[in-house]
């Protein structure tokens, strides 16, 4: 049976290979810099600046799901940006993405979050995203300072 828990920081090895799986299978060239990304899911995990789910299945993880929660005037407080979501290939198309979104949805709505986004959902993940409610409002622009020139 699939359970999803918050992550702890001994989970870091799971989480950093889940990660790496999602951005080999990104579109964009993005290499992981391991060290900076472990130091950043401890300090997540230890300091509460977001949460880590984990799906698992008799001790192996399926994917993970990960949430920030920045703060907006407009939101009267905080919303919930989901960072990264993941289904490893073999547990895709068995619920595994539900299970992990519907946690997403309690853990934002049980910390009082005006709303959810996503920017730029995999082509794999948008599906699923729409499945359950939520609707598609269009552009997402980004800006890299020092990278984009300037």
């Amino acid at each position: 049976m699939v359970t999803v828990r918050k992550a702890t920081v001994k989970d870091r090895e799971v989480v950093l290979d889940l990660i790496r799986q999602l951005m080999s299978s990104a579109s964009e060239d993005s290499p992981i810099n391991q060290p900076a990304a472990m130091e950043t899911f401890q300090r997540v995990v230890e300091e509460e600046l977001g949460t880590v789910l984990l799906a698992e299945e008799d001790g192996d993880a399926l994917g993970l799901i990960t949430l920030s929660y920045p703060t907006a005037i407009r939101c009267g407080g905080s919303y919930s940006c989901i960072e990264e979501f993941i289904v490893t290939e073999d547990a895709r198309g068995k619920g595994v993405g539900g299970k992990l979104l519907k946690a997403a949805i309690q853990t934002a709505t049980e910390k009082g979050c005006y709303e959810l986004q996503v920017n730029r959902p995999s082509e794999v993940g948008y599906p699923v995203y729409l499945r359950y409610g939520w609707k598609d409002l269009g552009k997402h622009l980004n800006f890299y300072p020092g990278r984009n020139g300037e």
